[in-house]
């Protein structure tokens, strides 16, 4: 009776086994995390259309056939801007534009 009281010691045996256990395993868990996590990003995806631009046209006139009646144009032609990574409001004939729809 003594004997099942007392605790048993593990020793490693293989100091590279037992570290390449502990990778894999930590590996797997962080794997199996990443997979159940929640892209809040995803929730919210917005589509966009491709516009090749004309002649004569700027970004406040593609604009308007894409802004939402509530959304102020600015604050579209500013987030057109953004996802387009332009660098100005210039635009030139042939150029392609992405425009967000909300």
């Amino acid at each position: 009776m003594m004997e099942s009281s007392r605790q048993r010691k593990y020793r490693i045996i293989n100091r590279t086994r037992f570290y390449l256990f502990l990778t894999i395993l930590l590996v797997f868990i962080f794997i199996v995390f990443y997979t159940f996590k929640v892209d809040a990003r995803g929730l919210s995806e917005i589509s966009v259309d491709t516009v090749y631009v004309s002649s004569g046209d700027t970004l406040w006139t593609l604009s308007l056939k894409y802004v939402e009646r509530d959304m102020d144009i600015r604050y579209y032609i500013s987030k057109v801007i953004e996802f387009n990574d332009l660098q100005s409001i210039n635009i030139k004939p042939g150029q392609l534009i992405y425009m967000p729809i909300y």
